[in-house]
């Protein structure tokens, strides 16, 4: 009996279907428009877990960098709307002098007019230390941490230090992987016999550098930022590469095409969580990427200490250490100070 009441039920749809065509197509439509508005919101709806889920991740690896992952505070800034960051750069553990911040790099970000200054401190710069007397810059980070090489340096510059960024060479060298590499124009052939091994440091492997464009991954970026012996330029042409590299890698790093990139991003902020360590919140780390960013449009602002002719050291007679030309730091103090008033000079990057 059900399968006869089946059997007339669908010979009754075939007949109004052939009496009825344009009836019954009208009615196919409209199941199927009500029908669509279900898939769409289910794809969306999937689209916005994964996406929910996806930036959890994210949040959660540039969370492990940071010592105040929780402050959900903004960048603060000065009176004038300026953050300065202090980049401290370490050996990898095991490295000879591995607390000495051989790389002090203050990057100062003007949050309204969207311009960033880098400005390099030697090494070897002699500066009062608090508690400790007069030392070389880069035995702050050895003598009492990040916190105290901020003091130290924010006390010679005259300056707020906002927070601090700590990487290492591996740091480096993952970062410059983790967007693809970089692009970087070689003025000049840089040549040093007694550049170290990469997988040894107490062996000499020497270095050779060819000028013209090259595309570098991490290790070729790394000795390219690393070298200072031969044609390297000493410390300060070093510092001018460390400021290069910086500048390209994070052009990569906020650039559309790694943040609309899911790998490419998810390897950035895994190789932020393994070598680098901050004071920033996460919510500040966002928003200086974003700011820094924006600030793609105009060059970065360079600024390293040197001997050279025009800028503002000199050497100390029988040691390495390097001291202000006039005895004290006013001139450095009023150059950094205004870095983004006055227009730069030929001798604020060394060649």
């Amino acid at each position: 009996m059900r399968y006869t009441e089946t059997m007339e039920s669908t010979e009754s749809d075939d007949k109004i279907a052939q009496q009825r065509p344009e009836q019954y197509s009208d009615a196919a439509q409209e199941r199927s428009k009500r029908r669509w508005p279900k898939v769409v919101g289910l794809i969306v709806l999937l689209l916005v877990v994964a996406t929910g889920v996806y930036a959890g991740l994210l949040v959660s690896n540039v969370a492990k960098i940071s010592t105040n992952p929780l402050d959900l505070s903004g960048l603060t800034t000065d009176v004038t709307g300026r953050t300065n960051i202090l980049i401290l750069g370490i050996g990898d553990p095991g490295h000879a002098g591995q607390q000495l911040s051989d790389t002090m790099m203050v990057v100062s970000l003007d949050t309204k007019t969207k311009r960033v200054a880098q400005i390099s401190i030697p090494r070897d710069l002699r500066v009062a230390i608090p508690d400790h007397g007069t030392a070389k810059v880069n035995a702050a980070n050895a003598l009492g941490g990040a916190k105290l090489a901020e003091q130290t340096v924010s006390n010679t510059l005259n300056i707020p230090i906002n927070y601090y960024v700590e990487t290492n060479f591996t740091g480096l060298r993952s970062l410059v992987d983790a967007v693809g590499g970089i692009d970087v124009t070689v003025k000049q052939r840089l040549v040093d016999t007694e550049y170290p091994c990469d997988d040894d440091q107490y062996k000499v492997c020497g270095l050779d550098i060819e000028p013209g464009l090259q595309h570098m991954d991490g290790v070729r970026a790394l000795q390219y930022a690393r070298c200072r012996k031969g044609t390297c330029g000493n410390d300060f042409g070093r510092a001018s590469r460390q400021q290069e590299v910086i500048n390209l890698v994070r052009q990569k790093a906020t650039s559309w095409q790694t943040l609309l990139n899911p790998g490419k991003l998810a390897a950035l902020t895994g190789a932020l969580r393994q070598s680098l360590t901050t004071d920033m919140g996460t919510v500040q780390m966002l928003q200086l990427a974003y700011d820094w960013q924006q600030a793609q449009a105009n060059s970065p602002i360079q600024l390293v200490l040197s001997t050279q002719s025009g800028n503002y050291l000199k050497g100390a007679l029988g040691s390495s250490d390097l001291l202000p030309i006039d005895g004290t730091f006013d001139a450095i103090q009023n150059r950094v100070h205004n870095i983004f008033s006055v227009a730069p000079q030929s001798s604020d990057v060394p060649e």
